[in-house]
């Protein structure tokens, strides 16, 4: 969740504590917004009540994509989220870095997300420091104004997307070469490691490199599944409740075992994701009682 705090100077801060992370990727989004009022309705309701949506810059390019009615009831949803949100760091690579730097608990969040866009939302409610501004928290970090500043060039989402494809890519098809080599190289190169909550990114970014190193020949990697890889890892590694596409669901699904990763569904699961948002949130606040 996100809060205006002001001491001696306006700024930002996001809090994740006891709240219940949930992610939802882009086709999860869409369904939600564009499906039952009553189905919507329980979901926001949980969200507001000890929910975190984790969403990133490229959440928002994504779902910038659908137009007409489709859009405004996408931003229509994303908008009643209120401030009950928190800027998930998209590359995970980055998130391993912070977790061997010990600094785990605020690993997955992007302070520099919601930092630049603070700055960027401040200046166009009062270019120059002209006009008051609106610290109504809910206004100002509505989730429709991120979506609209995915756009703009500086967000640089697109150029983003490609190299991570080509990363990946390029990844794995070295990876799998030097296995075909010799198997014992991708031990060298990943080494299974067990669960640890406070490495939980670490251990998913492991095990599915291994994954598609493993199946690199069964199948090809295609364009986008960069983005999804990262999207798959950080939503598995820090989410309570996620949803993801079925392949990458499946495959997240195969890691070992035991784990802490996120209870996961898919579109055809909604249903279910959502009964089981609103029983977790309210089983949260009854051990507060």
């Amino acid at each position: 969740m996100i809060r205006i705090t002001y001491d001696g100077g306006v700024s930002c801060e996001v809090d994740v504590r006891d709240r219940l992370p949930v992610y939802l990727d882009n086709d999860c989004i869409i369904e939600i917004a564009k499906g039952p009022e009553p189905r919507r309705a329980r979901f926001i309701n949980a969200l507001r009540k000890r929910g975190t949506l984790l969403f990133s810059l490229t959440n928002a390019a994504e779902v910038a994509g659908p137009k007409g009615a489709s859009a405004a009831a996408v931003r229509a949803f994303l908008d009643s989220a209120g401030a009950c949100w928190a800027p998930l760091e998209l590359n995970p690579w980055n998130v391993v870095k912070k977790e061997e730097a010990g600094e785990w608990q605020r690993a997955p969040i992007s302070e520099r997300f919601v930092i630049s866009y603070f700055q960027e939302r401040a200046y166009e409610q009062s270019p120059g420091g002209e006009r008051i501004l609106n610290l109504n928290a809910d206004d100002f970090f509505r989730l429709s104004a991120i979506v609209d500043w995915s756009q703009e060039p500086d967000a640089d989402v697109t150029a983003q997307a490609v190299a991570m494809d080509f990363s990946l890519a390029d990844t794995v098809r070295q990876a799998r070469a030097e296995f075909d080599r010799d198997p014992g190289t991708l031990d060298r190169r990943w080494r299974p490691i067990p669960f640890d909550p406070r490495r939980s990114t670490t251990f998913a970014l492991v095990h599915l490199l291994r994954l598609l190193v493993f199946e690199a020949k069964a199948r090809q990697l295609k364009k986008n599944d960069g983005l999804d890889f990262c999207h798959a890892v950080m939503a598995a590694s820090t989410a309570g409740i996620a949803t993801l596409d079925k392949h990458w669901k499946g495959r997240v699904e195969r890691l070992p075992k035991p784990h802490q990763l996120a209870k996961l569904f898919y579109r055809p699961e909604v249903d279910e994701m959502v009964r089981l948002f609103e029983s977790a949130v309210e089983e949260l606040i009854s051990t507060e009682r």
